[in-house]
């Protein structure tokens, strides 16, 4: 019997999805430390680039008082999972002659 080669594409597929989880896990968490641990935005916002809220004597702010958490790292997780699904289910159904 011998290894189909194709079944390296969903393998990386799968291994990029694993790596860009973790990345978006390893952002939540940061996302949650400076939120609750260190209540202080600016590493946070400087670190990924997102806009900091209203802080400082004459600033208030009156709603959510958080930056957006940025999730590119999740989607990007979340495609290439699912990509990597879709070839494995491919390749397993349809097999070469």
């Amino acid at each position: 019997m011998k290894k189909d080669r194709r079944l390296l594409i969903p393998l990386g597929l799968l291994l990029m999805a694993f790596v860009s989880i973790f990345v978006q896990s390893w952002i939540v968490g940061d996302y949650i430390y400076s939120s609750i641990m260190d209540r202080n935005w600016e590493s946070f916002t400087q670190r990924y680039g997102v806009e900091a809220p209203a802080n400082g004597p004459n600033l208030y702010c009156l709603d959510y008082c958080a930056p957006d958490l940025p999730f590119a790292a999740g989607w990007i997780g979340i495609t290439t999972f699912l990509s990597g699904l879709a070839s494995l289910a491919y390749i397993w159904f349809k097999p070469r002659p």
